[in-house]
Order: structure tokens, then sequence, then C-alpha cells
């Protein structure tokens, strides 16, 4: 590559070698761009903007953290008053990387999205955007922003597959399923983790695989599919780096425990105090307090419970998501249709019969390919519904009264057995006791908060406007319901009601029609009024009902069933 200033005098040949130094060998051009700070000073300022470029960017590729933003904000404004097209997208994807460092999550994507724009009319260049839309997608992620993840994270795939970089395509790949997982759409999550496995696999690379395989081990174990996380646990076992070590250690310590192997689930857990991670120290000091109060070691218990309630309070003081979400409102990053335009364009020039023909070919592969998979994607879509299904009464048992009355009543138990142990004087089991009291009572107030707001979500929802309107309908209101009417009522229960028609759908891929009823069912019309609004009659209304119980339950039930479960959904 040619790298020329302005005055088209060329950079030194030590800049040069810096620059070549970078991707490879990042510890030895940080070293390289010391020694040649003096004698920059006697350069030309396009030579000393470039030398403070290259610095930047060497020290990030060598995990320096970024301290001050003194310098990139220089560099940024050399770049843009002279509307180097050239320099400016590497230039702002550098300065999110700065502002990540120094916490400013809003900078870091407004630079980030700079950098985009920036590169958006340059061909090539592929890696460096693969780089931009990859750490847009963690930062969200990060700060647990989930709703544009995925499709940010699919651009990053697209510029790493035009660069042919695999390595960087199994990353995308894994985060794709990652941020699936978070918005829990468990079928797209396990599907492109077992992507990310394939091409690590088809590129025979064992760290890969099992950088992959742990975390999908972890993913499998949280859906409470043991034997799937037990499989995927081997593979990850074979071969990681140390940097994988901390994950692997996690996933495995769980996978014991669960399954009853305390002495192994022991060792893993033991493994990840050497960790410089407050989320993994905190989950192994949770689980070696566990096992040792299994074991009936409650010196021990003590000692690790007071070390996971004071990670487990720092954790919950680190995260920081609102200002980004301020942010990530001011810019859109819907696709443009230039390519669905200039694809017409080219389809247009086509004879028809060639068209016809494509078209032919291409439906014939795809009933192929869809014949010899369907069964099997079936039973595995199934399983994985039955799973979540029966997550969902153990969730709402988890923030029910029920569920705070019986905490209330450990509680008095606990306060029994502390006035036992007083009595006795047995100081090693009132620590005990009086830790274990103190959980349970925050655990409370959680749920506690969790019920008040969503009192509070439900009582914004019934004094909305929408919500009236549709409650005034069956009541003879000459106000007709249009299209965009039901798009906000839906907008508005997802708002109360935690997503709740993506989550419907998760479970059962509804038609139109089927979405609108169970939408009715939650703002509490009944079968009469939903009949009324919908234009239907009271029987196919229970029809529709009774279908989708036995559809997402796998077995008859009644329509009275389905209001039940809508009800507490």
């Amino acid at each position: 590559m040619c790298i020329c200033a302005c005055t088209n005098k060329p950079y030194p040949q030590s800049l040069r070698v810096a620059d070549s130094l970078i991707h490879n060998n990042p510890d030895s051009a940080v070293i390289l761009l010391e020694e040649l700070k003096r004698s920059m000073a006697f350069e030309p300022q396009a030579t000393q903007m470039y030398y403070q470029l290259l610095t930047i960017k060497a020290k990030d590729k060598a995990y320096i953290t970024h301290t001050s933003d003194s310098l990139i904000k220089t560099v940024v404004k050399y770049y843009e008053e002279r509307k180097d097209r050239e320099r400016l997208p590497e230039t702002y994807y550098y300065a999110g990387r700065v502002y990540r460092d120094l916490g400013d999550a809003p900078q870091a994507l407004e630079y980030l999205q700079k950098a985009i724009d920036a590169s958006s009319d340059q061909n090539g260049n592929y890696q460096l955007k693969s780089r931009i839309y990859s750490q847009m997608g963690y930062l969200y992620l990060y700060q647990d922003i989930y709703d544009k993840t995925p499709e940010v994270f699919k651009e990053a795939y697209k510029y790493n597959q035009l660069s042919n970089d695999s390595t960087g395509m199994v990353y995308d790949l894994r985060d794709i399923g990652r941020s699936f997982s978070t918005l829990q759409q468990t079928d797209s999550a396990i599907y492109y983790y077992k992507q990310a496995d394939y091409l690590a696999k088809t590129i025979k690379s064992n760290h890969l695989q099992s950088m992959v395989n742990s975390e999908l081990s972890g993913y499998y174990s949280k859906l409470g599919m043991y034997q799937e996380a037990y499989q995927t646990l081997q593979i990850a076992g074979r071969d990681f780096e140390a940097h994988n070590r901390p994950p692997y250690c996690a996933t495995t310590a769980r996978y014991y425990y669960y399954t009853n192997q305390l002495d192994s689930a022991e060792y893993y857990y033991s493994q990840l105090l050497s960790v410089n991670s407050t989320l993994h120290k905190a989950g192994a000091y949770q689980g070696l307090a566990n096992i040792a109060q299994r074991k009936g070691k409650y010196k021990e218990a003590l000692l690790y419970f007071k070390d996971f309630l004071a990670y487990s309070d720092t954790l919950q003081s680190i995260t920081q998501s609102e200002t980004v979400r301020k942010v990530q409102a001011l810019y859109n990053y819907q696709l443009k249709e230039k390519e669905n335009s200039k694809l017409q364009r080219q389809a247009a020039n086509y004879k028809l019969w060639n068209i016809l023909l494509i078209f032919s070919l291409l439906s014939l592969v795809f009933l192929f390919i869809a014949y010899h998979q369907f069964r099997k994607k079936k039973e595995q879509q199934q399983l994985v519904k039955q799973e979540r299904i029966k997550q969902i009464p153990k969730e709402r048992y988890a923030q029910s009264n029920t569920y705070l009355e019986k905490n209330k009543e450990q509680i008095k138990v606990l306060e029994l057995s502390l006035h036992k142990a007083e009595i006795e004087k047995d100081q090693l089991r009132q620590d005990l006791l009086k830790a274990q009291k103190s959980l349970i009572e925050k655990t409370n107030e959680q749920i506690t908060a969790t019920q008040r707001v969503q009192k509070q979500s439900e009582l914004a929802l019934k004094h909305s406007d929408i919500y009236k309107k549709f409650h005034f309908a069956v009541q003879g209101s000459d106000e007709k319901i249009g299209n965009d009417d039901w798009k906000e009522l839906m907008c508005a229960v997802d708002e109360a009601y935690n997503q709740f028609t993506t989550r419907l759908l998760e479970l059962y891929p509804m038609k139109t029609i089927e979405i609108q009823v169970c939408v009715l069912i939650k703002i509490g019309l009944s079968p009469a009024q939903i009949a009324f609004i919908t234009i239907r009659s009271r029987q196919a209304i229970s029809s529709i009902r009774k279908r989708l119980y036995s559809k997402v339950m796998g077995k008859d039930g009644t329509p009275e069933q389905w209001d039940n479960f809508i009800s507490t959904f």
C-alpha cells in the first residue's frame, strides 16, 4: 500500500515498517513507535498525525488500555478538517475504541456510526468494516441492549465473508448466536452456535471449536439440556487458549454441580478464583458456598458466602445502559435498499424464461434440502419449545407472592434457628444463618420491586389512549379499529408485559388473527367482545383459543385453559 501525505511526500520508511508490524506484532510496533517519538517533532504535520494514528492503533492491537482522549481528538480534528476520506473511517473507528476504554459508551457509539457513514461509499476495506460492526455489537450486548445486536453482528459476518476471513466468521457466528440467546430466541441461538462450530471444524481450528462449544455448553446448561451440554463440553475440553479457560471452567463447574458430581464441580469452581473477573469470582464463590453447605461444611460455606455477597454487590453497580439507549435512538441502522434496487435492475435485463429457469432450479434445491431436514428440525424445535414452556411456570413462581410468602416462612425458620444458636452460643452457626437470612431478604426486596414495576406498567397500559379505544369499541363506539391501532396496541402490550408478542411467537408461529386474539385476551376482553372486534363468530374465537393451546402445549385443552395461560404469561 502506498502511503502519502497531502503534499504527496511519502511517509518515512520507519512508519511504513511500524504499520506493517501492527497486525501480527503489535508489541514490537509499540516499541518502534516510541523510539521514533522524538524524531517526529521535526516532521511535517501530516506525518505527525499519521504517526499519532499509528500509535493509537498499535496500542489498541497490543491490548494497552487507552486512558485519555486528547490524542485521538487531535487526530480526528486534523483529518476532518482535510476531509480525508481514506483516513477518516479508521480514525473514527479508533476513536470509538478509545471512548469504549474510557467508559463513555455514547461517544463510542457516535464515532462508530461515523466510521460506518464515512466508509459507506468505499469499496473494499472489508476487515475494517467488520471490526466496526463487531465493536458496535459488543457495546450493545455488554450494555444489555439486545434488539439491534443480531443485525449488527450479521453485518460484521458479511464483511468478514467478503474478505475471506474464516476465523472472523467463526467469532461473528458465535456472537450472532449469543445475541439471539439474550433475546431468548432459542432456535436461532442454537442454530448460529452450531454454524460457528461447523465452520471452526471445517477450518480445523481446535481452539475455535473449544471456544464455541464452551459457550454453547453453558447455554445448554442454562436451558436444562444437560445431555447436550455434556456432549459439547467434551469438544470444548479438547483444546482451549488461556483466555477461553474461565468460561470453560464456569460451564464445567455448573454442569457437574447440577448433575450432583460435587467434587468435580468444586475443583472447577476453585480454578475460577484465580481469574481476574468479578463475574466469574462471584459465580465461583456462590457455587463453592452451595457445595460446602450441601457437604455440611458450614464454616467454609460461611466464608464463601460472604465473598459471594461482596462480589454480587460489586456486579450490581457495574451496568449503565440508559445513556447508551439515548444515543442509540439518534441513529437508524436499517438496511438501505440500494443493493435490492441494483439486483432488480439486473434481473429486468434477463429474458423471462431464464428467470423462470433459475427460480425453478432454486425451488427444487430448496425443496430437496427441506425434505431431508424438515423432520429433524421440527423435532429439535419441539424439544426446545417444551423446555421453554417448562421454564415459564418456574419463572412465574420465582416472582410470585407465593414464593414471597415461602421466603418469609424460611426467614421465620432461620430466625428460630438463629435464636437457638444464640442460646447455644454457636457463633459460627449464627453467622451462617444471618448470611442466609440476608440473602433471602434481598431476594424478597427484588421480587417486591419487580412486582411494583409490573403493576406500574400495567397501570400505564390501562390509562393509555389505545387501551381505552379498544375497550370503548366493544361498548358501541363509532370509532373504527385500523391496522395502525393494532400495531399501537401490540407495542403497548409488549412494553407492559416484557415483549409479550415476541415471546409468544417463539413458542408457535402464530397468524395475525391468532396474535390479535391473544393480545385482546391480555387486555381483559371477553370472548364475545373479541369476536365483535375481530369480526369473527364466538365459535371461531373458541376454536382459535383451543387450537393454540393444543399447538403450544402439545396436548388437548380448553379455550379457558388458553385464557389462563395468556393471563399469566
